[in-house]
């Protein structure tokens, strides 16, 4: 689908990150693809798929819009489709928009926005983590611009708990179509991401993944505080 089509369906809305890395006991491509179609029967808008296997077997089980992207292994953390090859993968296999590692520990910058538009013909999600790196994406033609790695970049460490519900709105502020991601939970949570201008949000592990959810339930009994 096109561009402008697929920001229709996701503005607004609810995009449903279904991941399960090496080892999971969700880690197979069908079983990603059935957690898709979940999301999608409970009203997402659109999908973050992470891999070209995981986005080809979820485009055969719904037509909802997919941001793909490719996780490369980096120091403590992912990158996030650093190179036009991972990107044109991700495209091949049916993605819509290419997830970007747009901040300063990323090799990428907004020339591979730019390659990924001319020659791949789809959209950039930027993956930032401070409101200079939103900027700078969005100056360089990302269609959204997510705040999905604040918090975990190396200067950022130790992780909060909570969204970075400010830089939402700090982004939202200077006309970015800003995407929360990162750490919602709650309904409250969406519901305040979209007031400081949220213009979608990305809800992951507390819908996905199980062991996760049941992980932070498990710390409020009084066994699992042992």
């Amino acid at each position: 689908m096109g561009t402008v089509s697929v920001l229709e369906r996701m503005g607004g809305g609810l995009v449903v990150s279904c991941q399960a890395p090496e080892g999971h006991p969700l880690r197979d491509a069908a079983t990603i693809a059935r957690l898709a179609r979940c999301a999608e029967l409970g009203g997402a808008s659109a999908l973050r798929i992470n891999s070209a296997e995981d986005v080809r077997a979820v485009r055969q089980r719904t037509a909802l819009p997919i941001i793909g992207l490719h996780k490369i292994p980096y120091a403590h953390r992912h990158l996030i489709t650093p190179t036009l090859a991972l990107a044109e993968d991700l495209a091949v296999a049916g993605a819509d928009l290419i997830a970007i590692d747009l901040t300063h520990e990323s090799p990428a910058s907004g020339a591979l926005v730019a390659a990924v538009h001319e020659s791949l013909g789809v959209g950039v999600m930027a993956d930032v983590s401070t409101q200079e790196e939103g900027l700078a994406a969005w100056e360089a033609g990302a269609e959204v611009v997510g705040t999905t790695l604040s918090g975990y970049t190396a200067r950022q460490l130790p992780t909060p708990d909570d969204p970075d519900i400010a830089l939402v709105g700090a982004l939202a502020a200077r006309g970015v179509r800003v995407v929360a991601e990162g750490r919602y939970r709650t309904a409250e949570q969406v519901r305040q991401a979209f007031e400081a201008g949220a213009w979608a949000v990305v809800v992951g592990g507390a819908i996905t993944d199980p062991v996760a959810i049941t992980t932070r339930l498990t710390a409020a009994t009084p066994a699992g505080s042992r």
